[in-house]
Parts: structure tokens; sequence; C-alpha cells
């Protein structure tokens, strides 16, 4: 817990051809060895993430891809995760080389990096002709060798890149200049440009938060999503109270004004609310964390699906994390235990964890998504625009148990005005 999360990093995606120098130019970048480099093209397989610090961008996560023409016999299946990556990122570096003209695979994948509205830098590594003849490469016949030479030949990258920079790469000549071309891009869909508490806490504001400790409570450690609302409070000056949920009348009873805010671990929304006075606000970590990425109104809009379930309906439960099963575990046993209670004893349900996400989802009846605090934002928006677009509810946890609970209108009631807008 001492670093940036992983999920509020900004997430920059490397990609190109094999051997155009993507894992040279992170290494020359980060100035650490990041990623090993060959020769032999190829050398990078599936995707490798590190996180760091990259100024002027702050806390990033890095990522190299396997090439976009990898043809060996696992080449479709690397390229498939490639392909992943992409929808993931929040900057995109494409990777070009002077002695070679960009191919029509080139051209398409830019294409498909500008259809997600990804910033792309497009970097272009200087070969040079004694590296060439190094390799024992026929440099007589080509064409290209300045960066400044490519980029007027061939005018149409200028339309799918956000910035262009070129450097020899094995150099770190130009490295501060080609960092400072990433740092005047403009991140999409980060964390950063967001709070959890934003519009609800003011200075001296008192905000009470519910921790329950159980078995599946990390030992020694508040899970994120506390820790990130402690920390939220903290930055707004106001007031946090930390206490389990057997202790919260007590610490209700000895404040001389009531708190500004409940908020509570969606596990314990039903003893919360019943502890909590009515005429202090409630609401939690999950359904804050729907809200700080994105999207509040469409997880509210499809818990108006749990009414139309039925015997055999199909359930996709997905949580955005890995971790060992305990044997109450929210998302596989009391979240179908609380189903069942509704009368939903014989769903046909499918659970998926970590990255693991269906390109198709149409075939669900509903999807229940966990509170996402280890996925970007941008992960989390494309699983729920993916799911509005194709005619699938998707509601997250906090909000399923909230309305199982009978207690939804209390707990979004923090957020109505954004709800209506």
């Amino acid at each position: 817990m001492e670093q940036t999360p992983k999920a509020n990093r900004v997430h920059i995606g490397f990609f190109g051809r094999s051997n155009a120098g993507k894992s040279t130019l992170i290494n020359m970048l980060t100035d650490q060895s990041v990623s090993i480099v060959s020769d032999v093209a190829g050398t990078t397989t599936d995707p490798v993430s590190k996180a760091m610090e990259i100024l002027p961008l702050g806390p990033v996560i890095i990522t190299d891809t396997a090439g976009i023409d990898d043809d060996t016999e696992l080449g479709a299946l690397r390229i498939e995760k490639t392909e992943e990556v992409m929808k993931k990122i929040n900057l995109a570096v494409y990777v070009l080389r002077t002695d070679e003209a960009p191919t029509v695979e080139d051209m398409k994948w830019l294409e498909q990096l500008k259809k997600q509205n990804v910033p792309i830098a497009l970097f272009i590594n200087e070969i040079e002709t004694k590296v060439l003849n190094s390799q024992q490469v026929d440099s007589d016949n080509l064409t290209f060798t300045s960066g400044e030479a490519y980029i007027n030949d061939h005018k149409e990258l200028a339309k799918v890149a956000t910035v262009i920079g070129y450097a020899n790469f094995t150099s770190s000549d130009k490295r501060l200049e080609l960092l400072d071309l990433l740092g005047g891009l403009t991140p999409l869909d980060i964390e950063g440009e967001h709070s959890l508490l934003e519009g609800l806490v003011e200075p001296g504001d008192t905000i009470i938060l519910v921790c329950p400790i159980d078995e599946a409570a990390p030992k020694g450690r508040l899970i994120l999503p506390q820790v990130q609302t402690i920390r939220d409070i903290l930055d707004r000056r106001g007031l946090a109270l930390v206490c389990q949920t057997e202790e919260l009348p007590a610490m209700l009873e000895k404040l001389s004004e009531k708190p500004k805010l409940v908020i509570t671990d969606s596990q314990a929304f039903g003893v919360v609310n019943a502890m909590t006075p009515p005429d202090i606000p409630l609401t939690s970590f999950s359904i804050l964390m729907a809200r700080y990425k994105g999207k509040l109104q469409d997880l509210v809009a499809g818990v108006e699906a749990l009414k139309s379930l039925k015997a055999g309906s199909k359930v996709l439960i997905s949580e955005g994390c890995t971790h060992r099963r305990q044997c109450d575990d929210i998302g596989t046993v009391k979240i179908p235990n609380w189903l069942k209670q509704q009368g939903h004893d014989k769903l046909d349900l499918t659970f998926t964890s970590g990255g693991a996400f269906p390109k198709d989802v149409s075939d669900y009846d509903l999807i229940i998504h966990c509170g996402a605090c280890m996925l970007t934002r941008r992960e989390v928006l494309r699983r729920i625009d993916a799911a509005v677009v194709q005619g699938t509810p998707i509601v997250n946890y906090g909000v399923l148990i909230a309305f199982l609970h009978g207690i939804l209108e209390r707990a979004i009631s923090p957020f109505l005005d954004e709800l209506q807008q």
C-alpha cells in the first residue's frame, strides 16, 4: 500500500511490428532494463507490464506488447493479447523504424487505436546505417535514414497520431524530448480527473467509515477502497472516523453533531442501515467506486433487470481482481445466497475474475460487477459500454446489495442530483 495503486496510474501501451524497437524505447525512456532487447524478432511474447514513475506523467504502468506481425505458431494468441491491452490503456505509443516503410498492418492498428480515442504518440526509431551494416544488412537500397525525412515522406501518419517524435532508441540524446512529448498528452479516462468524494465532503465534515473485519478482510490492513476513501477525506480536510459494524451505535452516540455521511462495506448494508438514523445519509464504498469509475446511472438502471429474472436466466458475476476464495466469498457465495433469498434460486451463474471479461455478453440476462477498485476507469467504462451496446443490463455489487436489502433509494440519495442529469 506504499505505492500508487495500479488502477490509479496512467497506463501506457507500446505497440508496433516485431523488432521495431519497442523494448529498446521503453528501456531508454525509463532509464532501466525493463524489457528484454534482442535483434531476434518476436523477443517480446506476452504483454509485459511494469509500474514506475515517468515524469512529467507521474506514476504509470507501461506495457510492452508482442509485435503486430507475429507469425509464429502462437502469434494469433499473442496478437489477441495485444488487442486486449489496446482496450485498457490511457495512452498509446506506436513505434516505427526509418528503414521500413509503414505497412498496411501498421496503418490498420493506428486506425484502431484512434477509434479507441486514445492519444497516440508515434515514435520513429532512427536506424543508423552503421548499425544496419553491423547486422549485415544491405543499406544501399534503403531510402529512409532520418526521422525527419521519414515523417515528411509519410504525411498520412500525422492524421492518426497525436504527437510525433523520432530518435535513435539506442541513444539517450532525445530521451527528455520524447518524455516531454508524452507528458504533453492528456491521458484518456484516468482516475486523476475525479475523486471518490467529489462534491460530498467539505472541510470540517465528519465522515464515519464502517469497515467490518471478518475472515475475508486482509490481515493487518484495510482494503483499497477504504484506504482511498480515508485519503480523500483527509485531502478535503474532513474528519475520518473508522469503526467496525458493532461499534457504530457507540460512535454515533458519542458525537455531539451528526456526521455528514456514513459509508459502509456493502456486505454490512442491512445491519448498518438499521443502526443509522434515517436523517443521516448512508452509502457504501462500492457505490462510491461505481461513481468514481463513471456510469453510476447505467449501474443503477441495470438493477431493474432483477425483477425479470427467472429460472434459467443467465447471470455473469465478474470481479476485477483475483484472490483466494473464502468460504463466505461475496461474489461466489454471498451474492448467490442473497439472490436465492429473493426467490432466484435456479439461475445459470457464470463467474469471471481479473482481466477476464467476455467480448460477447449479449447472451446474459444480467451482469453483476464488483466495485472494480483494481481496474482502471477506462477498463470499467469499456465493460459498461460493452454491456449497454449489446443490450445487457449491468449492475455493481453495492447497488445490487442495497436493492436486495430494500435500501437502494437511501443508498443512492447522496447522488440524486447527478443521477437525474
